[in-house]
Parts: C-alpha cells; structure tokens; sequence
C-alpha cells in the first residue's frame, strides 16, 4: 500500500518518463499528489549522456520547486545484436546512455539530494548476474549498474542519501517489444507493478539495496 502522507508535497524528476516503467512511475506518483518532473530525448530533448544537459535539467527544477526528494532514472537503450557486428557507433551510444548516463545522473544530482536527504534510484536488468548473448554491452552496462549503487550508496550514506537499484523481470515496454517481438502476456510484468514497487522502495528505508520485481 501506497500511502500520500509519504509522498504528497514531494518533488520528484524521473528520466525517462516518456515512456515505459518510468512513465508509469510518474503517473502513479502524480495520483499520490507528487509534483513531477519528466525529462527524455523524445519528450523535451535531455540526453542524459550529456552532463550539462541533465544539470540544466535540475537546476531548472530546483529553481521552482527549491527542492528535489526523488530521483529516478529509467533511461535506457538495449541493442540485441551480436558484437561482432554492432556499429561502433552504436556501441557508444549504448554505454554512453547505460553507463555514462547513471554516473551524469548521481554527479548532478549529489547536492540537490544533500539538502532534502534524498532518495536515488537505478534500474538494472535480470541479465545483470549473468551475460547473455547479443546482450553484452546491455548486460554489462547493468552489472556495472548494480555494482555502481552498491558503492555510492555506501558513499553517500553519510549524507543521508539513500540510492537502490531496481531488477524488474521481463516486462512489457516498448522497448522490450521492439528487441523481442509479442512475446505471451502471462510472462511478462506489467510496467504498473514495477512502477509500484519503485516507489514503495522510494519511501522506504533501505539503501544499496537490489530489489527484485518478480511476477
């Protein structure tokens, strides 16, 4: 159960909320009377492999709200592709989003986060314990995912900052459909539960922590 006296007044920015898990993230936080802030390549041109761009972002945040509790970030590109024929190009912009993407996010966010003792939260995928193929840069960029927040969280625990990582299992986004085609619906997790369990993880006390979402 979701409760609004956790949530209601908070200030939350979600990247990649133009779709997919995190556009379900920010609906279902918006109906528990959080103000948010969604920011995506599609919706308003923030490419989180750009350091500048996800600063110019929060500073544009923070100088309306004075404050930022939550941050999400659910941006994310998967290329299903063997190796030895991705583009290299294409292999950049994959780590750049993945990888560089999350480090862009932490760094920006760090002294918003300071102030309201805030809550950070990653996405990582099941593919994270163990490659697979014609996932390799996908799937270790979300190894790296979770070892990154187990460290930071460590770091940041000082400040009273709480950073976790989200495992959802196969889910049915947009994404997902267009690297692996209509796949039967009872396998996959809706984007709402994942979406649910995220902001359960928000409000609660953990840190450094992986929590899975299952069926």
């Amino acid at each position: 159960e979701l409760t609004k006296e956790h949530l209601a007044g908070k200030v939350m920015v979600v990247f990649g909320g133009s779709s997919g898990i995190g556009k379900c993230i920010a609906d279902l936080a918006i109906t528990n009377d959080v103000k948010v802030y969604s920011f995506s390549r599609t919706q308003n041109n923030i490419d989180i492999s750009q350091l500048e761009a996800v600063k110019k972002a929060l500073k544009h945040v923070f100088d309306i709200e004075d404050k930022i509790d939550f941050m999400v970030n659910t941006a994310g590109v998967l290329h299903k592709e063997p190796l030895a024929t991705m583009d290299y190009q294409t292999i950049c912009e994959s780590i750049n989003t993945n990888y560089f993407g999350m480090i862009n996010i932490a760094i920006a966010s760090l002294p918003y986060l300071k102030k309201s003792k805030g809550r950070l939260l990653f996405f990582t995928s099941s593919s994270y314990t163990r490659g697979r193929a014609f996932l390799s840069i996908y799937s270790s960029a979300k190894a790296a995912t979770v070892n990154f927040v187990q460290a930071i969280s460590q770091e940041w625990e000082t400040f009273g900052i709480k950073v976790n990582c989200i495992n959802p299992e196969r889910t049915k986004t947009a994404m997902r459909i267009k690297n692996f085609g209509n796949e039967p619906e009872p396998g996959l997790l809706k984007p709402e539960l994942v979406a649910l369990r995220s902001i359960q993880t928000l409000v609660s006390g953990y840190t450094g922590q992986v929590i899975d979402v299952r069926l």
